[in-house]
């Protein structure tokens, strides 16, 4: 088994960085309420978490596969980082092959003015090599906190092969998701598309992601998540060039508390985000250091 301290590359495939800080409600009679305006900003942390992971798992496995899985002598144009990559089998004929990421006690990355710490370990199965239909990335969670919320799940990426309009389509699956914020938990259960498309300079690739979730909120209520306009993600430089989405919309349907919508209305890398619900609205900017408005710790 092969070891190597990897560098923190160009962050890829989901989705979706949309950036927290928080900020004034355009409803100044506060018609949006408090629980209902947490909710949601727990919603869209939760999704950007597990898309974060995605763009991480993405971005190792493909430069491993890149290099023939051999990871002496990888370098990366951004500043070092503080995890190790292991491969099981570091060629490329045996599949399926174990790459586990590994955060150690907390390792942490800090870009324009935000901030995410990992610890423990991310678990990818690569089953063939990612070019290849039908290959998959299965990760699985070992003691893995994300600024310190505990997460869990088994998430699934599959190489679904070129569209009709010659784009990449990247299936994701989540099973038994979990996060743990203390000693409150938010479950998920999440389907969804991305079409990639590609552009003659990598860094004006756009993804555009559909689908579902579903699952429990932290007060114990159940909710399903449907994205009725596409998530559109792009690449931004003050973030490292990781993912942020730009636009999109999605529909919250709440068990208890009736409906409301998430738009992202970025305009390229601001991170604004509009919550509505009847008619009343709340902007804020999405920061991955912040939870409802508060340091994550």
């Amino acid at each position: 088994m092969r070891m190597k301290n990897r560098l923190l590359g160009v962050m890829l495939a989901t989705a979706a960085a949309v950036f927290i800080t928080q900020s004034c409600s355009k409803d100044e009679d506060g018609s949006v309420s408090g629980t209902d305006i947490a909710l949601a900003q727990d919603e869209a942390y939760v999704e950007a978490l597990y898309d974060e992971v995605d763009n991480m798992v993405f971005n190792e496995v493909k430069t491993l596969d890149d290099d023939d899985y051999v990871i002496a002598g990888l370098k990366s144009t951004f500043e070092d980082v503080c995890y190790t990559v292991t491969v099981n089998h570091p060629d490329t004929t045996t599949f399926p092959k174990e790459v586990i990421i590994d955060f150690g006690e907390g390792c942490t990355v800090v870009f324009n003015g935000d901030t995410i710490t990992r610890s423990g370990q991310i678990v990818v199965t690569v089953t063939n090599r990612w070019f290849m239909p039908d290959a998959q990335h299965i990760m699985t969670f070992n003691n893995f906190y994300f600024n310190g919320a505990r997460v869990e799940g088994t998430r699934t990426m599959t190489n679904n092969g070129l569209n009709e309009r010659n784009r990449l389509e990247i299936g994701i699956e989540l099973e038994n998701g979990k996060v743990t914020f203390g000693d409150a938990y938010m479950t998920r259960t999440a389907s969804h598309v991305r079409e990639w498309a590609r552009h003659i300079n990598p860094l004006n690739d756009t993804i555009f992601v559909t689908g579902s979730a579903n699952g429990i909120n932290v007060l114990g209520e159940t909710y399903s998540r449907v994205i009725t306009e596409p998530l559109v993600l792009v690449r931004c430089a003050e973030y490292q060039y990781r993912w942020a989405v730009s636009a999109g919309k999605v529909d919250i349907t709440n068990s208890a508390r009736g409906n409301m919508t998430i738009e992202h209305s970025g305009n390229g890398c601001s991170g604004d985000v509009i919550v509505e619900k009847d008619g009343n609205q709340y902007e804020y900017q999405f920061r991955y250091k912040y939870r409802n408005g508060n340091e994550s710790n």
